[in-house]
């Protein structure tokens, strides 16, 4: 304070100048600090409708292959045009299914093969266009249609990935536990002498596994 007194008094011009200069840095200063402030609040703004907005859509899914999982359990498909696009593609080991209205025929008929059929989301999450389902289903099988022997008990879990574009499923891959599927398979008598050896093969191959 007594410096800044000396300075003002000995060269006024000089001391006004550097005061000047002072006053500026502080503004130009505080409008830093301001615009830094402001970046964040906005960054933080952003960043919280983006959260909202996926999770939005996570629960739209969820909700939408909640029906699609109901229409399989009851063989009520009316409801199936809202959520799935009409040419959606269903990739599988046997080739692919095109078109909503042979996927509401495959939904009817699993409802007519499996008694008491029941499709429980384990969990369920979304990423970008791509949904994913991590399923059980059980149910007692009506008939051999399905490769399996009638009175099956069924209970097997897999995955289910759907591409969704524009609100509607698009595409759709499934993902089944082999090991769940040799285990229904091996009651068939038929099979069962090849499943058999299937699941001990599978069993030795782990045990092999598991002690390297």
């Amino acid at each position: 304070m007594i410096l800044k007194h000396r300075l003002k008094k000995r060269d006024p011009d000089f001391y006004n100048w550097i005061h000047c200069i002072g006053i500026k840095m502080k503004k130009f200063l505080f409008s830093i600090a301001t615009a830094i402030l402001c970046f964040f609040v906005s960054c933080k703004d952003n960043d919280t409708a983006e959260t909202s907005n996926t999770h939005s859509n996570n629960e739209k899914n969820i909700a939408n292959n909640k029906e699609v999982y109901r229409a399989m359990e009851t063989g009520d498909v009316s409801r199936l045009d809202s959520i799935i696009d009409k040419d959606i593609i269903d990739h599988g080991d046997m080739g692919d299914i095109k078109g909503i209205d042979t996927l509401k025929r495959m939904f009817s008929q699993m409802h007519n093969r499996v008694k008491n059929l029941k499709m429980e989301s384990i969990a369920e999450a979304t990423s970008g266009d791509y949904h994913f389902a991590y399923v059980r289903m059980r149910g007692t099988t009506n008939d051999a249609s399905m490769g399996i022997p009638a009175g099956t008990e069924m209970d097997m879990t897999g995955i289910d990935l759907v591409k969704i574009k524009d609100g509607k499923a698009v595409e759709h891959w499934g993902f089944t536990q082999g090991r769940d599927m040799m285990k229904m398979m091996s009651m068939d008598p038929i099979m069962k002498p090849c499943m058999d050896k299937m699941m001990q093969m599978h069993n030795k191959t782990n045990g092999q596994q598991a002690k390297n």
